[in-house]
């Protein structure tokens, strides 16, 4: 699956059908969905591809935004960030602790949201096909459509970050198991704020509720701009344009190999009906003609 998902992103950019794509494969994450708290929390192709795009598409602009807000706490002596009571070291003031991790939090929300302009158009065009979806699969509900953008952007691609910033290649540096934990701390706001939604089962993170109620509105304003359809001057001129003979040859021998999985799944949608099997059979077709 994750194969399939790298040779389907890569081949559809390269022909400049990146969006086609995307909307054909959140479509069918969406309609089979209940809810929208079940969407992408799977290993669907469609949480595949969008993991790709994240990958190769966000990494630099992830590098950027976050680079200079972590490596400081790392090279400098950072202040407490811990406001759990059970896990205070000895002498540690809880309400210091607290002022600590709302003025970074509040530091790193106010570079997020300052960085539309930078936002990756592919990842602008991701989000903006996920809007459309959602909207046309939840239409009675537009203002959660918005907001569930914002929870995938956080939980998906952000937060994956800030939580492990030399795995993911935003520092070279071990980061300290304090700093982990603030960082750990800090996501959970900045996750709530995209969820819209207060704390109420962990009592130590309670007293945040007054920061995120001030932070929503300004959260909800990102991801209407990140979700706005962006229309690029020059689509085609990233790394992603050439296809390779070993990308069209990793598609053919999937798509030979899984022909039956793939007439399984298209007989299972629900535009089956209208559609009928010709397509399957074109690309059968098509499959046993290469060989």
């Amino acid at each position: 699956m994750d194969e399939l998902a790298r040779v389907f992103v890569t081949l559809f950019d390269a022909k400049h059908l990146l969006s086609p794509l995307l909307w054909n494969m959140f479509y069918r994450e969406v309609e089979v969905s209940d809810c929208m708290q079940t969407l992408f929390r799977g290993n669907s192709l469609g949480s595949k591809i969008m993991a790709f795009c994240f990958k190769i598409y966000g990494a630099c602009y992830l590098q950027s935004l976050l680079e200079p807000l972590v490596r400081p706490l790392i090279e400098d002596q950072a202040p407490s960030l811990e406001v759990d009571p059970a896990r205070l070291a000895t002498g540690e003031d809880i309400e210091e602790n607290r002022r600590n991790l709302i003025a970074l939090t509040q530091k790193v929300f106010d570079a997020i949201v300052s960085s539309a302009d930078k936002f990756p158009p592919q990842l602008r065009s991701m989000c903006h096909c996920l809007y459309q979806v959602l909207s046309k699969r939840f239409p009675q509900v537009p203002q959660n459509n918005i907001g569930a953008v914002g929870t995938v952007i956080f939980l998906r691609f952000i937060n994956p970050a800030i939580v492990s910033p030399q795995e993911m290649g935003i520092v070279g540096k071990v980061v300290p198991q304090p700093v982990k934990r603030g960082l750990m701390l800090m996501s959970k706001i900045l996750q709530n704020i995209a969820n819209h939604v207060e704390f109420s089962k962990e009592q130590h993170m309670i007293p945040f509720n007054d920061f995120l109620r001030a932070h929503f509105e300004v959260g909800r304003r990102f991801f209407i701009q990140i979700a706005s359809d962006c229309e690029t001057e020059d689509q085609g001129s990233h790394s992603m344009s050439f296809i390779s003979d070993a990308n069209v040859l990793a598609l053919h021998r999937l798509l030979w190999n899984h022909q039956e999985r793939i007439g399984d799944y298209l007989s299972s949608s629900r535009d089956h009906k209208a559609v009928g099997r010709r397509p399957f059979d074109k690309m059968a077709t098509l499959l046993a003609y290469l060989g």
